[in-house]
């Protein structure tokens, strides 16, 4: 409750300087003091200052002045510095006034009139395609949004766009960036004080304009999500990513408020949470601020904290109704049962992109003679897990008014569609080593366990490594290996002739997954560091640093793996395919395909 108290808490982050703060506590002991010799006069509330001559000399007697032009000057001083700091924040640097010409030009730009005078209003701001955004500014001017708009949004908005107009002017695609912007001005509806924001706070409308002229993605996640219009205010917006510990600390403070009996409202908190954390990650993405590995970190990290979440979310849920579910030996104290959930494929590897779905599999340690639920309507441990599973999908897919969480994929695991959703650890460890396919193992290899008891965590770790290590069939593994890559390019290519899939063509990513796959599989019996890893790119360079494969071969590798998944990040945040034309890449993938003709084909 004490500002003293709580200011200099607000320092970092994305909160206030600290000369901000120094500056602000100096500030309020001064007035508060002011106020309180004011107040000590008659004992009253008063904060006005003195009028007449004999009380401005008794304030600045009171307060230690030489007389009132002296205490005066220092009243100005301290009210112009927290103005200042009121100022930065709230509506960022102050800038010039669009020009009076210019405003009479295009403030009427909405209303109907000849269409050569309106074109040459859009000319006047240095606009090059008038035609196209006064066809894009017609269908504004058309649109429900408009008639739904009151007179303070309508002047607000009238304000608003030959700002806007003459931010893009000059663009090489203005009346596409127009239109991402009009679109994120048509999705905030009646939340007109956003337009207020935007008019009086230049920093965060050329942040806006910036973002929409560099990707769809991040428009479309801005209009769906207008929210998001807030981290615009901040200044590190596009020079810093968060870290997994900031990320953390912002899920758990946005939780906090979720009341354990409105799942619904969970799985909002949870879906703002993801959309404000990837927003800011993009962000510094696109402009070239955070290498690919990085941004694969920090979406992996939002993922592992948001499955981690609803699984503690689901437990919850599922133990209210049936209780802890218990195993062991009947006649003696029963171990509580635990389940963790394992990670494959982009997300067991470290490697998730935008808009990536979630490779799952769900395993217990549940055992023994007796496995029940000690709860009011106790069920079967097998029973109770399948719940559990079931509700954990269902708050990562169900679609909440803030949009879904994530698409999930179960196929992965043991048996595929026909196996069990949820299955025993030790059930999962008999089948790898006894059933599972060459193509299994090779996935295996990029599976981590990403939420659930840390215990039951490590000991998946250890049968991971087990079956890699002694559980491959050696004999066989190049033959198998290359037969899947063969199946996976004939089936899964989507590129045409003059066309390159960066996943799926030869010398693209998927060859270099499945040789750094294959590698590890054949040397990891006697090299156990090799299976340490889960993502490409330390396997491959684990495998350099016992010269097993020249280190110039694996530069060669991650190089093009890494300009490879840059390039579909982008293409992703564009809401493009990953096909480009086939030259973009000749040269890298021509070497790509050299490297897999040597190791598999020879």
């Amino acid at each position: 409750r004490s500002l003293l108290t709580a200011l200099p808490l607000l320092e970092g982050k994305k909160l206030l300087s600290a000369v901000a703060v120094a500056e602000l506590g100096d500030s309020y002991r001064f007035l508060r003091r002011l106020e309180n010799r004011l107040q000590e006069r008659n004992d009253e509330q008063t904060h006005e200052l003195p009028q007449d001559e004999a009380g401005r000399a008794r304030l600045a007697f009171a307060r230690g002045e030489p007389g009132w032009p002296d205490l005066e000057s220092q009243v100005a001083r301290q009210r112009e510095r927290v103005s200042g700091h009121f100022r930065r924040l709230l509506f960022g640097p102050a800038e010039p006034a669009v020009s009076a010409d210019a405003v009479r030009a295009l403030k009427t730009i909405l209303e109907p009139g000849p269409d050569e005078s309106r074109l040459e209003s859009l000319r006047g701001v240095g606009l090059h395609d008038p035609a196209a955004i006064l066809e894009r500014l017609d269908l504004l001017r058309d649109s429900g949004y408009l008639r739904r708009l009151d007179e303070t949004g309508r002047r607000r908005l009238q304000t608003l766009l030959p700002r806007l107009l003459q931010a893009i002017s000059g663009d090489d695609h203005e009346a596409i960036v127009l239109s991402r912007l009009l679109h994120v001005i048509e999705r905030i509806a009646g939340r007109t004080v956003y337009l207020a924001l935007l008019n009086e706070n230049k920093a965060a409308r050329q942040r806006l304009v910036e973002l929409c002229t560099q990707s769809q993605f991040l428009a479309d996640q801005i209009a769906a999500f207008p929210l998001l219009l807030d981290e615009l205010l901040d200044e590190r917006l596009f020079e810093s990513t968060p870290t997994r510990g900031e990320l953390e600390h912002d899920l758990r403070a946005r939780m906090a408020g979720a009341d354990a009996a409105d799942p619904e409202r969970q799985v909002d908190l949870l879906r703002q949470f993801q959309r404000a954390a990837v927003f800011r990650v993009a962000v510094p993405d696109l402009t070239g601020r955070l290498p690919v590995m990085k941004v694969s970190d920090r979406l992996t990290d939002i993922a592992e904290l948001i499955v981690g979440e609803a699984l503690d979310l689901s437990w919850g849920q599922i133990v209210v109704r049936h209780g802890v579910p218990g195993y062991g030996p009947a006649d003696s104290a029963l171990s509580q049962a635990g389940m963790i959930v394992v990670a494959y494929g982009k997300f067991g590897g470290i490697e998730l992109g935008y808009g990536s779905d979630l490779d799952l599999v769900f395993l217990h340690d549940s055992a023994g003679e007796f496995q029940s639920t000690a709860g009011p309507a106790a069920v079967d441990n097998g029973v109770f897990f399948l719940r559990l599973v079931q509700r954990l999908v269902h708050l990562l897919t169900v679609h909440s008014a803030a949009g879904r969480l994530y698409e999930v994929d179960t196929r992965l695991r043991p048996s595929g569609k026909g196996g069990l959703l949820v299955q025993s650890i030790a059930g999962f460890g008999d089948y790898q080593r006894s059933e599972a396919w060459t193509w299994e193992h090779q996935a295996l290899l990029r599976a981590r366990a990403v939420a659930g008891p840390p215990a039951l965590r490590e000991r998946f770790e250890s049968v991971r490594c087990d079956i890699l290590r002694f559980g491959i069939r050696r004999e066989t593994l190049r033959d198998e290996v290359r037969k899947m890559r063969e199946r996976m390019r004939s089936e899964l290519s989507r590129s045409a002739t003059g066309q390159f899939d960066i996943k799926q063509d030869p010398g693209g990513i998927t060859d270099i997954e499945f040789l750094a796959q294959y590698w590890t599989l054949r040397w990891c019996d006697r090299h156990a560091e090799l299976v340490t890893y889960s993502d490409n790119i330390r396997q491959l360079e684990s495998l350099a640093s016992i010269d097993l494969v020249p280190q110039a071969t694996v530069d060669l590798l991650t190089g093009a793996y890494r300009a490879y998944r840059q390039r579909m990040h982008h293409l992703s945040l564009d809401k493009a395919d990953t096909v480009v034309p086939e030259a973009e890449f000749a040269a890298v993938r021509e070497q790509v395909s050299a490297v897999w003709r040597a190791a598999m084909e020879q």
